[in-house]
């Protein structure tokens, strides 16, 4: 098990008592000193500071408390944002009719593409992209993704 599972391991049961999901974990580093990201969702409004504040205290008391780490670790708390990465693969379920870019491999190549999700399936989603064609990619060939803010484009 990696460091990120251990982590979500011990704080995601407070963290719903809380209100809030993990929405996704970073770790960065060596192995004196590292960042912890966590990025939490709620399922009404957005994520403010002080909801960043809450689930951080409490976060700092659990590691504070564990044996979990032999190292030090500084803690950032934020939303995902408006232009999310996602962490898995399950997680854009929730945003088909939505615009993302996806990274994958396509003929040994490294390809991104940028399109409205408009299916998703346990081990595949498909984009329509701007010429009105359907890309179907497979969680095999999946590699990143992101959730585009049209406004922003």
């Amino acid at each position: 098990m990696d460091i990120k599972e251990k982590i979500k391991l011990l704080i995601e049961k407070d963290i719903a008592i809380l209100g809030y999901s993990i929405w996704g974990i970073e770790v960065s580093g060596n192995s004196i000193s590292k960042l912890i990201r966590l990025f939490i969702d709620k399922n009404k409004g957005k994520i403010d500071l002080l909801d960043c504040e809450k689930v951080s205290n409490q976060v700092v008391d659990l590691f504070d408390n564990s044996d979990l780490f032999d190292f030090k670790y500084r803690l950032e708390v934020s939303s995902p944002g408006i232009e999310r990465s996602f962490f898995k693969f399950d997680q854009h379920e929730d945003f088909i009719g939505d615009l993302i870019e996806i990274k994958f491999k396509k003929e040994n190549t490294n390809k991104t593409i940028r399109g409205e999700l408009t299916k998703f399936e346990a081990e595949s989603l498909e984009v329509k992209l701007e010429n009105n064609n359907f890309e179907k990619i497979d969680l095999s060939s999946y590699m990143s993704s992101k959730l585009i803010n049209k406004e922003l484009i």
